[in-house]
Parts: C-alpha cells; structure tokens; sequence
C-alpha cells in the first residue's frame, strides 16, 4: 500500500512538472495555447494539494476564458473551478462549476470532455450525499465515455458508479425494517412488487439503483424467508398475505 501511495504522488507529480514545461515554453500572450497546460496544471496541483499554484494556474485560465469568450474555454474553466472546488472539500460549489461544466462542453461538441465533466460531477453529487443523481450521472459518463471507446475513462467511471451503487445499497439496507407479520424488510417488499410486475433482475437493479448482486441476495433472502422454491411462488405466496398491495 505505501510503495502504491508513493507512486500515485509519482505520478501526479509528473503531470504536474508536464504541464509546468509546456507552459514554460508558450508564451503569455499565446493565450489559446496556454489553456490545455493550465487546465492540467490545475488537477495536478490539485491533486497534489498545492493549493496556492493550483488558484494561480485558475486564476490564468479564468482571465483567459473571460477575455476570449468562447464555449470551450468557459467549459475548461468551469471544470477546472470545480476540480479546485472539489479537492478543496467544497462538494456544493463543485456541483455548480461541474454541472456548467458538462452544459459547456455539450454545447460546445465536446463528447469526451462532457463525459469527464460528468464523472467529477457524479463524485461531487456524492460528496453531498445525493447517491441516485450521482449513479444517474456517472452512468451517463459511462455510456457516453464507453461509445467513443475512452477506455481509461470509461474504468474511471464504472469504478466509480460501483462505489456509488455500494453507498446506496449500504444505505438502503441500513434503512430498511421489517414489515410485521412478513419477515421481509421495506426493501424485499420493494423488489418482490417489482418481481411481480415481471422485471428481470437487471430491470429491477436499474430501477432502484442497485447492483445485480445486490438484487439476486435479497431475492434468494426472499425466498428463503417466505420458503418459496421459485419467483413465481414467492409473488404468489406474498399476494395471499396482502403485501403487494
């Protein structure tokens, strides 16, 4: 673990020592050229928690999005306002700079670069707790990200909506109780009604923002809490006792 750690900080020094050198030689008022190198400059410091470098490579990149004007530039300033934001501990105006981030970008017909806007988007939502807008955003990056074959990207984002789908599960199952009588919790009830209206375990899983193998443990709890041998005598059997209804 510590050899991984030191070669994470490795890496990201690197990238920012990149950026550093490509700046060095584009000049100031090569403002166009500079962007790129300061929107990677941003993350870099960022990550590596140098805060005071990470606001002055922003600072740069916001006159020049301000001057210039244009959708691509503000996008890349907003993203990085919000990777600032973000690693700051500030997840709420992250949200903010994210989300114009992703309407930039979209408008400015950048697929890629909306789709990593929407992964840091999805990690801001989820900071604030709000798990089902951030699955919904990181799935949204995952199929945009995965049908322009962005491979490393792509990881980044199922990575990420497996945290997510893990939070929610986590949080679901801390909050369900049992309904009396039944033995089953909220949640069996939630998927045995869902089962009923004849969805498949992915269906149910999209539905409520859980993994497969979530679904498939709380159907096989199901089943053996009501004794039931199959789906079908599991609806059955709960219809008898009243609690689909």
């Amino acid at each position: 673990m510590r050899a991984e750690l030191l070669f994470d900080c490795d890496e990201k020094q690197a990238a920012a020592e990149r950026a550093q050198q490509y700046l060095r030689h584009v000049p100031i008022a090569n403002r166009t050229d500079r962007t790129s190198g300061l929107e990677l400059l941003v993350r870099a410091l960022t990550d590596l928690k140098e805060w005071e470098g990470a606001k002055e490579a922003l600072a740069e990149l916001s006159s020049i999005a301000a001057l210039l004007a244009t959708i691509p530039f503000k996008a890349a300033a907003s993203f990085a306002s919000g990777y600032l934001a973000l690693g700051m501990g500030k997840a709420e105006e992250a949200r903010n700079c994210f989300e114009d981030a992703v309407e930039l970008y979209a408008r400015s017909g950048a697929p890629f670069e909306t789709g990593r806007a929407r992964i840091q988007l999805a990690h801001a939502l989820g900071k604030l707790g709000r798990i089902k807008p951030a699955i919904e955003e990181a799935s949204r990056a995952k199929t945009l990200l995965s049908e322009l074959s962005a491979d490393l990207e792509t990881a980044r984002a199922q990575s990420l909506l497996d945290e997510l789908m893990q939070m929610h599960g986590a949080a679901s199952n801390a909050a369900s109780s049992s309904i009396p009588g039944s033995g089953l919790t909220k949640r069996e009830i939630e998927i045995l009604r869902l089962v009923a209206e004849g969805l498949n375990n992915q269906m149910i899983a999209e539905r409520l923002f859980l993994s497969d193998h979530t679904v498939h443990r709380h159907l096989a709890n199901i089943l053996n809490k009501l004794g039931a041998s199959t789906r079908a005598a599991a609806v059955a059997q709960a219809a008898r006792r009243g609690l689909l209804s």
